[in-house]
């Protein structure tokens, strides 16, 4: 691969697997690392790519291959219980009492909820999560990046947004 080729596919997808990273791993510094060892591989690998896929689906894969290890690495896949979310309820209580009138407050703290929902859920459905409505992939993209099948991929996004929507009910119930 010629550098200057090198240079434009880092350009054109650094942004993306940054993004792909630190939805996975929540860490500036720990995305920036992987994003950066992803477009090492890349270029000492490329000719190794077979073109059976996508070069971003090549490259969303590497991505993912590196954030699974940086959790083996960590062990840190951890789930956060309601209680370390809102410690002896003064979160809760500070929000209900104080900013409920305000529509933006309430848009940022559901926001937050959802960021502390996704942590609930396990490292597959994050993945599938994170690919579907924040990178806007397709099934079949997705089935390819995590090599699992359509309907696997259908049926695991599906379980995260029930999740999802059961742990968002739940911390709003008791946001009131």
């Amino acid at each position: 691969m010629e550098r200057k080729d090198f240079e434009e596919l880092y350009k054109m997808y650094a942004p993306v697997l940054y993004r792909t990273a630190f939805r996975m791993v929540k860490n500036d510094a720990d995305a920036l690392d992987i994003v950066q060892e992803a477009f090492i591989r890349i270029y000492n690998n490329f000719d190794k790519f077979k073109r059976r896929s996508s070069i971003q689906t090549w490259m969303y894969r590497i991505v993912m291959n590196l954030c699974y290890d940086y959790f083996r690495r960590k062990k840190k896949v951890t789930f956060v219980s309601e209680d370390e979310i809102f410690k002896d309820g003064e979160e809760q209580g500070q929000f209900t009492k104080n900013n409920l009138n305000d529509f933006e407050n309430l848009e940022d703290k559901r926001k937050q909820n959802l960021q502390k929902a996704l942590e609930h859920l396990t490292l597959r459905q994050r993945t599938v999560f994170n690919f579907r409505i924040y990178e806007e992939l397709s099934y079949e993209e997705i089935a390819s990046i995590m090599k699992i099948k359509v309907g696997t991929a259908k049926a695991t996004f599906f379980q995260a947004v029930e999740k999802i929507k059961q742990i968002m009910k739940e911390m709003e119930k008791n946001e009131m």
